[in-house]
């Protein structure tokens, strides 16, 4: 019977090595087209986060795309005690990424993340955990915009 079983995983394991598998995100700083200069508007924070990802400079001496960073974060009260205190909060991070040949607009797409959360009576340790969420929200749109950038 361990025969069989350690045949199986053996078979398994040959069949997993050879599919080809890569992961999506290995490529997350290679984006196969130029871009030439770049622009943010918006949280400074999450634009220097984003511009920091993915390593952007501008470079005047080769022609290539414009990107428009436009970005945006919200703190929503979700919901209150019987009291009036806010007892749950919901962050949302949201960047419009456009991509510009010649000032007309190549692809465009609009990239949301949010999180709800509820309030602590620690006012510090509430802040430094909503610097933590939005840091969070922050990476899962840059991978969101490596894959736009990424396809065609």
């Amino acid at each position: 019977m361990k025969i069989i079983i350690k045949k199986i995983y053996f078979l398994l394991l040959l069949s997993l090595v050879s599919c080809g598998y890569e992961p999506i995100y290995s490529k997350k700083g290679q984006i196969n087209f130029a871009i030439e200069s770049f622009q943010t508007v918006g949280d400074k924070r999450i634009n220097r986060k984003i511009v920091t990802a993915f390593n952007l400079k501008t470079q005047n001496e080769i022609d290539g795309y414009e990107l428009l960073i436009n970005s945006k974060k919200t703190i929503v009260t979700v919901s209150k005690d019987a009291t009036g205190r806010t007892s749950a909060y919901n962050t949302i991070v949201t960047v419009t990424a456009t991509l510009m040949e010649d000032s007309k607009v190549y692809k465009e797409q609009i990239f949301s993340s949010n999180f709800t959360y509820n309030n602590t009576k620690n006012k510090f340790e509430l802040s430094q955990y909503q610097k933590d969420i939005e840091s969070n929200l922050i990476d899962i749109i840059i991978e969101e915009i490596s894959i736009f950038l990424v396809k065609k």
